[in-house]
């Protein structure tokens, strides 16, 4: 589909041509980039929502597009869109520009995060990027709006409560099951300094990002020729309910094989949850937890069956 194959296709319909405008859209990503909270971000998703967006695209051999991606060494790869055709640069051109909803990108982009990281908003200019995890929370509201359910936007209070469920409930262990030994060798060797960085890389709006490394604690412990267990402090303010006081990585080097553990926060406030969460990300519960003193036996025990 190119410029001139879209026009000939139905020039009276404004969403299969490229001459898509956004300029509401553009003044907001700059006073987001700008400002960097939550409520500015709420108001350019309340945008984007409702807009049109350019997307291009190479041709299969069926002559259907397959959007474009970005790479980068440093960054990864990302689906880039743009919010009117100005913002798309001459060069490299691209075999199709495709007119589509926001949500339709959104929703694309949900169904591909094994192969990329997020979605990158007129990446020669604004460069703004949405990481998987706010693809997801987009889908999330989006899904809920549709079945009638009651949606929210995330406060300035409330988006780092957000960002620590996101990440002690997903992208850490995420990242884990993926890495494996690999990654369990960088946090025995930077210990509070790596699970800092971590945190920060999996941020959102990194500006906003509130810890140092000294507000983590990291513990290791060779639990025997097998198994190690890394005991990870996290920092107690901005806690929400979930959230977790600690979390345990446990890594048995014969089956080369980790599991996740979760000292978790509860509504009873001298009840903690133990839990665990396995390579598919489902949440174990556990039962209460022990005291402090004797979470690490119980969780040796579980290693053991």
């Amino acid at each position: 589909m190119t410029d001139k194959k879209l026009k000939q296709e139905k020039p009276t319909d404004p969403n299969m041509t490229i001459d898509v405008k956004n300029e509401e859209v553009e003044a907001q990503i700059l006073v987001y980039m700008k400002e960097k909270t939550g409520e500015e971000l709420n108001k350019l998703l309340e945008l984007l929502r409702t807009r049109r967006v350019l997307v291009p695209a190479n041709l299969n051999e069926e002559n259907q597009p397959l959007p474009c991606l970005i790479t980068s060494k440093e960054k990864g790869t990302f689906l880039p869109i743009y919010t009117s055709k100005e913002q798309i640069p001459a060069e490299p051109r691209s075999a199709a520009v495709v007119n589509m909803s926001y949500l339709a990108v959104n929703h694309m982009a949900a169904q591909q995060t094994d192969q990329i990281l997020g979605i990158v908003i007129n990446p020669f200019t604004h460069n703004l990027v949405f990481k998987n995890v706010l693809i997801e929370k987009i889908e999330e509201v989006e899904k809920a709006r549709k079945e009638g359910k009651r949606t929210f936007q995330l406060t300035p209070e409330q988006y780092p409560l957000f960002e620590r469920r996101q990440f002690e409930f997903g992208f850490l262990p995420d990242r884990f099951f993926k890495q494996g030994k690999e990654m369990i060798e960088e946090l025995c060797g930077d210990k509070e300094e790596f699970i800092d960085r971590l945190f920060e890389e999996s941020y959102q709006q990194k500006r906003m990002y509130p810890y140092l490394p000294e507000d983590f604690s990291v513990m290791v412990m060779n639990v025997s020729e097998e198994l190690l267990i890394v005991r990870v402090d996290l920092p107690h303010r901005e806690m929400g309910i979930p959230s977790c006081y600690r979390v345990y990585f446990a890594w048995n080097d014969r089956e080369n094989q980790g599991r996740y553990f979760t000292i978790e926060r509860t509504k009873e406030e001298k009840t903690h949850l133990l839990g665990e969460f396995g390579a598919d990300l489902k949440h174990i519960d556990h039962g209460a937890a022990p005291v402090e003193g004797a979470e690490l036996q119980k969780i040796i025990d579980l290693c053991k069956e």
